[in-house]
């Protein structure tokens, strides 16, 4: 619902979407400006500035020069869903976050009932493999903070892949190349630093430069691009039509 309300506020502000997949980065001929994007279909779209927001995917852009890739690695997370009893009041009416046994977990009650359990963070590359192990784990954790849910019907579980940053902090704002800002990197916190993320990219793209308060998350702090792990190509992504479905 967040996706869809954003998707809306920026039409009715005049913004167009194309909804396709950017296949690699156009850079001029100089190769020292980035210049818009080329799509799947084949369409040039030219920018005078563009913003690589590609999560997990970022660090894999075709076309974006090796000096200035993201070095930005998928970490998987396993998510549960299931369904609060209606009859007698929610079992839990206020997100609750803690860390058991070392693991970082998040309970996240829904107006329609249902309860988001999250999530598992794990380096297995490409795989977005649901396990019994890891749903296992996200039951035995969050039973310890409420022990009645392990009572409720199981509804849904999902993987997904987070992008994470050598310091799993964000990468925002520009690049070595002119005319090439970031976007990714925020491993955990994606949906939460939305906001904070929108004001400081609006910042840059305006002024040039990051606000002070996000500095210490310009893309320029590692200098050259740190190695990260040889992984194998990513599967095939999602259509563009289906990117709000798929788990945070």
């Amino acid at each position: 619902r967040l996706a869809r309300a954003l998707v809306t506020a920026c039409e009715r502000a005049g913004v167009v979407f194309h909804r396709v997949w950017a296949a690699r980065l156009a850079v001029g001929r100089g190769g020292e400006r980035a210049t818009g994007v080329v799509t799947a279909d084949g369409t040039a779209l030219e920018a005078g500035q563009v913003v690589l927001a590609g999560g997990s995917l970022s660090g894999r852009f075709a076309g974006v020069p090796e000096a200035v890739l993201p070095p930005v690695r998928p970490v998987k997370g396993q998510v549960l869903r299931l369904t609060m009893p209606g009859a007698h009041g929610p079992l839990l009416n206020r997100t609750v976050r803690a860390v058991v046994r070392g693991n970082h977990v998040y309970l996240v009650p829904r107006e329609s009932g249902e309860l988001v359990v999250g999530a598992t963070s794990e380096e297995l590359g490409w795989d977005t493999t649901v396990t019994a192990g890891g749903v296992y784990e996200l039951l035995r954790d969050a039973h310890e903070l409420v022990p009645g849910i392990t009572e409720l019907p199981l509804t849904e579980t999902r993987a997904g892949l987070r992008p994470g940053s050598p310091d799993n902090a964000p990468l925002l704002g520009p690049t070595a190349l002119d005319g090439l800002l970031l976007a990714t990197g925020h491993y955990r916190n994606g949906v939460l630093l939305t906001p904070v993320t929108g004001d400081v990219m609006a910042h840059a793209l305006t002024t040039g430069e990051l606000p002070d308060e996000a500095r210490p998350f310009t893309p320029r702090r590692f200098g050259a691009a740190p190695a990260v792990p040889e992984l194998p190509d990513p599967p095939t992504p999602p259509a563009p039509s289906d990117l709000s479905e798929q788990p945070v």
